[in-house]
């Protein structure tokens, strides 16, 4: 008999085979599982909220500059998903109970905030509020992501209302006191968002970007998570613009089918009949135009990468391209009109 089925009759031979049903209680042998098994497990299907950025049983980092618009993607995302409507070019599949917590806005802040994305307060399903100021203004602990008791109680608080996706607004007002460049410090709080995964729950934290442009701390908080959202500053960018991004894809757990659907989007939120909407359009050929323009001025490569969040390796290769289509001479100047 080989190994492999010496492994096999072991767990085939195991009795009882389901020891809830005998009433004893089960143990680690219970868990193991042949590949046959394994995949005859009798699983509910994957939700998906908004296809195919938000599913169910998710952990996702969401980063960007002060000020870029952060907030408004995460509160837009809960009010899209919970009005059953898209969030720029992605639908909306299962409309689902959902949280949103503040952890540094005044509650009027709050509010208005909401009231601008959604003045009729339509619903498909109910979408909470947690906000640390009004909390603090009943008298009760403020929030904190290092607190062990405070944690527990807001699995709980998950679990009674039935949310299934819960936005973390952010996690250095949340977090205060924590060294961000220790592992040792996040692994509490990463464990609890994998126990939230496991009980359904979708977690969407909201967190800055460190002068380089990459997650502000220890890289660890990027070890568990399923999806890396970064929004970055267009290079036309202008303060009167307001929230106006380009939404990027660092990392992502979706099927290969999907990844055509990943694409960096450009979002502008703007004003229409009383309602704060979102603008938006596919920036594949604007990054493209724009790397050439730059490559065109003399512009290093590295302030290129920077400016357009593209690798080097990209821009040489649009280099390469527009050489070869004749839009760049040999020294990468323009030989006439850039095209559309």
């Amino acid at each position: 008999m080989t190994n492999f089925n010496l492994a096999e009759a072991l767990i085939l031979n195991k009795k009882p085979l389901n020891p809830h049903m005998a009433g004893q209680k089960p143990t680690l042998m219970d868990g193991i599982l042949s590949a046959g098994d394994f995949l005859r497990l009798e699983l509910p299907e994957t939700q998906t909220f908004i296809d195919p950025i938000v599913t169910e049983r998710r952990i996702i980092l969401l980063t960007g500059w002060r000020g870029v618009g952060k907030t408004w993607v995460g509160m837009s995302m809960l009010d899209s998903i919970t009005r059953g409507v898209p969030f720029g070019p992605w639908p909306v599949v299962n409309p689902v109970p959902c949280l949103y917590l503040d952890g540094e806005m005044a509650v009027q802040d709050v509010q208005s905030r909401y009231k601008g994305l959604n003045p009729n307060g339509q619903q498909l399903a109910p979408l909470f509020f947690y906000s640390d100021a009004h909390m603090s203004s009943l008298g009760l602990s403020r929030a904190s992501l290092l607190n062990k008791r405070w944690r527990q109680d807001v699995k709980t608080l998950l679990g009674d209302l039935g949310v299934k996706v819960f936005v973390i607004d952010n996690i250095a007002s949340l977090a205060g006191g924590i060294d961000e460049n220790s592992k040792r410090d996040w692994d509490p709080i990463n464990q609890w968002l994998i126990d939230l995964r496991f009980s359904g729950i979708t977690s969407i934290l909201l967190h800055h970007v460190n002068k380089d442009g990459a997650q502000r701390g220890t890289s660890a908080r990027e070890d568990n998570i399923d999806m890396s959202i970064m929004l970055k500053q267009p290079s036309d960018y202008s303060p009167e613009s307001g929230a106006d991004f380009i939404m990027s894809f660092s990392k992502s757990r979706i099927a290969f089918d999907d990844l055509h659907k990943m694409q960096d989007i450009r979002f502008t939120l703007a004003e229409k009949d009383g309602a704060l909407i979102w603008l938006w359009r596919e920036v594949k050929a604007e990054t493209k135009q724009e790397a050439i323009r730059m490559i065109d001025q003399g512009t290093d490569y590295k302030d290129i990468a920077s400016a357009l969040g593209i690798s080097k390796g990209r821009i040489s290769q649009i280099k390469s391209d527009a050489m070869k289509a004749g839009i760049l001479d040999g020294n990468g100047r323009l030989k006439g009109r850039l095209y559309d």
